[in-house]
């Protein structure tokens, strides 16, 4: 009895300790995320290096992230530089050369009482795709064209790699939950007919029909216009070509892609002095937790198990975003208007829709594992009294409901939209860019060159636009 009792004092305590102490990525970030949606970047820059410097170790990666984005925005592209390798450097410890690395895939579903969000960031392949594309324009920034060049060709090896480390995780996925004697694909058959199969359907809603997989629009099109227009060797254009033809399937009718792709086709430099303006509005979905009942074929009603259930993540849209921008000359007239040419929503949809067995893994696991701790904690004092048996089960339920928690975790930095338009370079040399239905403005002054690349962002529809890049993209 005397030893029961001891197990029971010091366990209590400690259920409501460790229940106490949790945190999620949302309140962790609580300072930074504040200073970004206001539009104070300069704070917004300061408390993401204090995150990534002093900050949780296996959340690193994406706090530099979110430093490089940051401190890109600022106009500090020497430390967004920085910032992003140290991020990519991180990724190369789960899929480095040729995807082999001394940490596991399979790691990340071995069992554990704590949320999913204790396991080190990864990242997501369309974070790897903006982390490449941001470091080729801070390179262009520098005026380091071969660096930038070589962040290009990473773009590419990005969306190919993401394919294989998909299957490595699928199958890490299906095997961890085979140990356990539960067939994953039945499961998330079970799930998708409760309340998360309405979530799924709206996501799903988001997706675009002829939306490649893990393809960012954005990133293609800058690569296609990087070998159009910076083409040193015949293949170039066929790779602006290739790229091309590739987007005209997602927008068919786009008078300005359409326009590259015949002279990519041709093989001819223009002499047509050409600005592109791509412009970053809003802010991408975040995730939010919803949580669901865990199925109970998985356990038996005698099992012990105060409480049991999956924390599972769903994607929220910030809809408060700016629509688009207006391209002023001198004169002040209107010349075009930027239109939509990345939806970052919805291929953050499309991913999270593909990843969403392997989501549903590492969340049972956690689950289980949490149960393990219940039966262990319950089972010490199963021979005691009702009044210290009802006090632990209420103390082991309590700590096993507050360490379920799903992954919130991604780049919040990101945007909603990518937007663009192609205009014959003003003889000025300059233009003004306006937000649609705004008195937010901006002019900005072109570079003497063949070809300009200009790069804007808006945070929401009350912060002011930011000029982040302006550089030539002749050979």
């Amino acid at each position: 009895m005397h030893v029961g009792g001891t197990k029971f004092v010091l366990f209590f305590p400690t259920v409501i300790f460790i229940s106490g102490c949790l945190s999620n990525h949302y309140e962790r970030t609580e300072n930074f995320s504040f200073f970004w949606k206001i539009g104070d970047f300069a704070n917004a820059a300061l408390e993401a290096e204090k995150l990534a410097t002093e900050g949780l170790k296996r959340d690193r990666m994406l706090y530099r992230l979110e430093e490089g984005a940051t401190k890109r925005i600022q106009g500090d592209f020497d430390g967004s530089i920085k910032a992003l390798e140290h991020a990519s450097n991180e990724y190369d410890k789960w899929f480095g050369i040729h995807l082999k690395s001394k940490t596991s895939v399979s790691e990340e579903f071995i069992s554990t009482i704590g949320s999913p969000e204790w396991k080190p960031y990864k990242s997501r392949v369309y974070e790897r795709v903006m982390l490449r594309l941001y470091q080729a324009l801070n390179f262009f920034a520098t005026g380091e064209k071969e660096r930038a060049r070589a962040q290009i060709f990473k773009t590419r090896q990005a969306i190919q790699d993401a394919r294989e480390i998909w299957k490595m995780e699928l199958e890490a996925s299906r095997q961890a939950m085979k140990r356990r004697s539960i067939d994953l694909d039945e499961v998330t058959r079970l799930l998708r007919k409760n309340n998360l199969s309405n979530e799924m359907d709206r996501m799903k809603k988001m997706i675009p029909a002829n939306l490649p997989e893990y393809i960012n629009p954005a990133a293609l099109y800058f690569e296609s216009i990087f070998f159009l227009h910076g083409a040193k060797q015949r293949d170039d254009f066929e790779k602006a070509e290739f790229s091309l033809r590739q987007l005209l399937s997602i927008h068919s009718t786009n008078e300005w892609i359409i326009e590259d792709y015949q002279q990519a086709s041709d093989r001819v430099f223009t002499k047509n002095e050409n600005t592109y303006i791509f412009f970053e509005t809003g802010r991408a979905a975040v995730r939010r937790e919803k949580r669901y009942d865990l199925p109970v074929l998985f356990f038996s009603a005698t099992s012990r198990i105060p409480y049991l259930g999956l924390a599972f993540p769903v994607l929220m849209t910030n809809d408060n975003f700016l629509a688009g921008l207006e391209v002023i000359d001198e004169s002040g007239d209107g010349i075009t208007q930027t239109l939509p040419l990345a939806d970052l929503d919805a291929i953050i949809s499309q991913e999270f829709a593909k990843n969403f067995p392997i989501e549903l893994a590492k969340a049972i696991a956690g689950s289980l594992g949490k149960g393990s701790l219940q039966y262990l904690g319950t089972n010490a004092v199963y021979d005691q009294k009702d009044l210290p048996r009802a006090v632990t089960g209420v103390g082991v339920g309590t700590l096993a409901a507050a360490l379920t928690q799903a992954d919130l975790r991604s780049w919040t930095t990101l945007p909603k939209q990518i937007q663009f338009c192609k205009i014959p370079t003003p003889e000025s040399q300059r233009l003004t860019l306006q937000g649609v239905n705004t008195n937010l403005s901006i002019r900005v002054p072109l570079k003497k060159a063949t070809t300009n690349i200009v790069w804007i962002k808006s945070v929401s529809p009350y912060t002011p636009l930011q000029l982040i890049n302006v550089f030539p993209l002749d050979a």
